[in-house]
């Protein structure tokens, strides 16, 4: 089997998956700083190279073009299209627009994991559906690991935490 239609068969079939399945499943660690390198290599930048590279190799292949021609056309293609995928993503986070459906958790109680400390999110975990959800979350009160917190809002896919002491608010 050839190597473009592999990639082709393999990062398509991921992409669609994901679409399909309209998860955005974002780890604490996919959202770094705007300079760093390593976040163009989120796994939904990486499935979208994969997948455009081999559609332009395969594509390539089948209009003759072969060896250094066909590997150009499918690395400038697939590098376009993952870095446009890491590019549109990184903004839409940063303006709040993707945060992994944060915004349902408003109201919900959970557990601070690791505590939020000024000007560094913490990470709570909170239970929605039966499925324990863990989010980097934020407070100005003073949280220690294991505290009850409740979840006030969502500010550019954080959290806005606040301690709980079980009360109905």
């Amino acid at each position: 089997m050839d190597f473009y239609l592999l990639c082709l068969i393999v990062g398509g079939g991921l992409l669609v998956l994901s679409l399909v399945g309209g998860h955005d499943h974002a780890a604490p660690d996919d959202h770094p700083e705007a300079g760093d390198l390593a976040s163009w290599f989120s796994l939904r930048s990486v499935v979208s190279f994969a997948a455009f590279f081999g559609l332009a190799g395969t594509v390539a292949g089948l209009l003759g073009l072969g060896g250094v021609g066909r590997l150009v056309m499918a690395l400038v293609t697939g590098l376009a299209v993952g870095a446009f995928t890491a590019f549109a993503f990184r903004l839409a986070r940063t303006r709040g627009e993707v945060s992994g459906g944060a915004g349902r958790l408003t109201g919900r109680t959970g557990k601070v994991l690791v505590p939020p400390a000024p000007g560094r999110p913490g990470k709570v975990a909170v239970t929605v559906a039966g499925q324990i959800e863990h989010a980097l979350a934020r407070s100005t009160d003073a949280l220690k690991t294991g505290d009850a917190v409740i979840v006030l809002g969502v500010q550019g896919g954080i959290l806005d935490v606040g301690a709980w002491d079980g009360r109905d608010l």
